[in-house]
């Protein structure tokens, strides 16, 4: 199927933007193929034609996400392969808690994405393939998991799995948080977060 382009996104990719900002504003039952339609200001029948089920089209915003959660992981590890190890501990978990901290913000900017994740999460509870592609299955928490052991090792501290799925799942508790928490006061300081958990991992290594 050859893809129409609009703007500098394929047909596929508009039509997932525009059910990401439906869920986020209006919640997974306003989700129909003829709300995307209006809402990508397409012509009735697009969204049927690339995703013919509720299901397929939740998976396009699903993978939408994760496509995009991925390039935000990318980001994050181009930073830190160019940061320059610190030698003294302190200074390094100072160092990877930064990182980690814009990390979690660059992600918890994109609002409307981190709401129809959180959405799609619990709405998909029991559907395995669904649910994988936003949480254990998904290349952002491949990647995590995989990096994040290198992350702790940079530390000095040897890891386990655990370990490694430990600084991830905080990690992705933190965006939860700070979407659900967003405006309120006192503001949460992921980076501050990270440093409180990384001493403590440090301090044992």
């Amino acid at each position: 199927m050859q893809e129409q382009k609009t703007d500098s996104r394929t047909r596929t990719e508009l039509l997932a933007d525009a059910a990401i900002h439906l869920i986020a504003s209006e919640g997974l039952r306003s989700l129909t193929h003829r709300a995307v339609d209006r809402a990508a200001d397409l012509p009735q029948g697009s969204t049927s034609y690339y995703a013919s089920t509720r299901a397929a089209l939740l998976e396009l915003v699903a993978r939408r996400l994760a496509e995009r959660s991925l390039a935000d992981m990318q980001w994050l590890l181009a930073r830190l392969a160019a940061a320059e190890p610190e030698t003294r501990a302190d200074a390094a978990v100072t160092q990877v808690a930064g990182l980690l901290g814009a990390f979690v913000e660059r992600l918890v900017a994109r609002t409307d994405d981190m709401r129809a994740r959180f959405a799609l999460i619990v709405d998909s509870i029991d559907r395995d393939e669904l649910r994988g592609i936003l949480t254990s299955r998904s290349p952002l928490v491949e990647q995590g998991l995989a990096h994040a052991a290198d992350l702790l090792t940079r530390l000095g501290v040897e890891t386990t799995p655990a370990q490694a799925q430990e600084l991830v799942v905080l990690a992705d508790s933190l965006v939860f948080s700070m979407t659900v928490r967003a405006g309120e006061e006192p503001a949460v300081d992921p980076a501050g977060i990270f440093t409180a958990y990384l001493r403590g991992r440090t301090a044992g290594a």
